[in-house]
């Protein structure tokens, strides 16, 4: 078993990296819907275009020593940069918890160090946090959804679950009923059928209100949770998405608060890049993208799934038995 000072140590770690890596995806965030490159041009101001030094890029410390200005022109700076920060620290933070409680036995190794194979679990789970995190800002903000992104959560899930069982040396194989696939990760179907829900869902919606139902960019969502988590668990977080998108809807339409979908080449799509690198048509009128339920109820899934589990099982119990609405 970890020691506590291990455990300790690997939790400061864990959030230090995270809020350096928050940094990276506020720059993510922030140039993927422009089509701008992740490397060129180096940090800038977004107000006077003046190169940020070293001591400006501090991960959250930067930010409140500015008191949320530009050291050089005094613009305000957005405290969206300072919440990924924190967020990603926070998930990062949640997900060595995670690993650590569920397999110490693969995060540790009997001399308390970290193995090589926790080490490559961890990088893999952080991949997919990352990839779930960019997703969810970026489609919140402009409904789209930079497919690449979620190619990261793909290849992500096929590493964790690969590194698992070879440490636990279990076969990577798949069964199908009687068939067995041998060498094929169960990341692989979990992926596909992640995709094609989605796909189907989008055909029912066309053909029954002659529409798009939903984005293309959900499918690939859906395959980068089913590559992490599995069909089962897929589906789970699915049907949690579905459920707290509906009721975040219904309020928003009593409140009428749902923003129309931004047109093409207008300015609240961000820019022509985002348009460019998005394959889905979105319907037309008020729309509330559904990507950010995707995401975070994969992330939390992800995290506890058998508390999320429990709550559905309570939840459904509640509809079916004490639901006053059923009678």
């Amino acid at each position: 078993m970890p020691t506590t000072a291990l455990i300790i140590a690997g939790a400061i770690m864990a959030f230090v990296f995270g809020i350096a890596i928050g940094s990276f995806l506020n720059v993510c965030i922030y140039r993927l819907p422009l089509g701008e490159s992740l490397a060129h041009p180096p940090s800038h101001c977004p107000s006077c275009n003046k190169r940020l030094r070293s001591v400006d890029l501090i991960p959250l410390f930067s930010f409140l020593l500015l008191r949320c200005k530009c050291r050089y022109c005094r613009k305000p700076i957005s405290w969206r940069y300072f919440t990924i920060e924190l967020i990603t620290g926070v998930v990062f933070l949640a997900c060595w918890w995670a690993l650590i409680t569920w397999h110490p036995q693969l995060m540790v190794t009997p001399d308390n160090t970290l193995a090589p194979a926790g080490l490559l679990l961890l990088a893999s789970l952080w991949a997919f946090m990352a990839s779930m995190l960019v997703t969810f800002v970026i489609d919140l903000e402009t409904t789209y959804v930079i497919e690449p992104v979620t190619w990261v959560g793909m290849a992500s899930g096929i590493v964790f679950e690969v590194t698992l069982k070879l440490s636990q040396g279990q076969p990577i194989e798949t069964k199908i009923g009687a068939w067995t696939i041998p060498y094929l990760p169960h990341a692989v179907p979990g992926m596909v059928i992640g995709f094609l829900v989605f796909v189907l869902m989008d055909l029912f919606g066309r053909l029954l209100f002659r529409k798009p139902g939903m984005g293309l960019g959900d499918a690939f969502i859906g395959a980068a949770i089913g590559a992490m988590l599995g069909m089962k668990l897929a589906l789970l977080s699915f049907g949690a998405a579905i459920v707290s998108g509906a009721l975040v809807g219904i309020v928003l339409i009593i409140c009428g608060s749902l923003a129309p979908t931004p047109a093409p080449g207008s300015a609240d799509a961000k820019s022509e890049g985002a348009l460019q690198d998005a394959d889905d048509e979105l319907p037309q009128g008020r729309y509330m993208p559904f990507g950010p339920f995707l995401t975070a109820s994969a992330m939390l899934v992800a995290l506890a799934p058998q508390w999320v589990a429990e709550a559905a099982r309570r939840f459904f119990y509640w509809w079916l038995y004490k639901n006053p609405f059923m009678g």
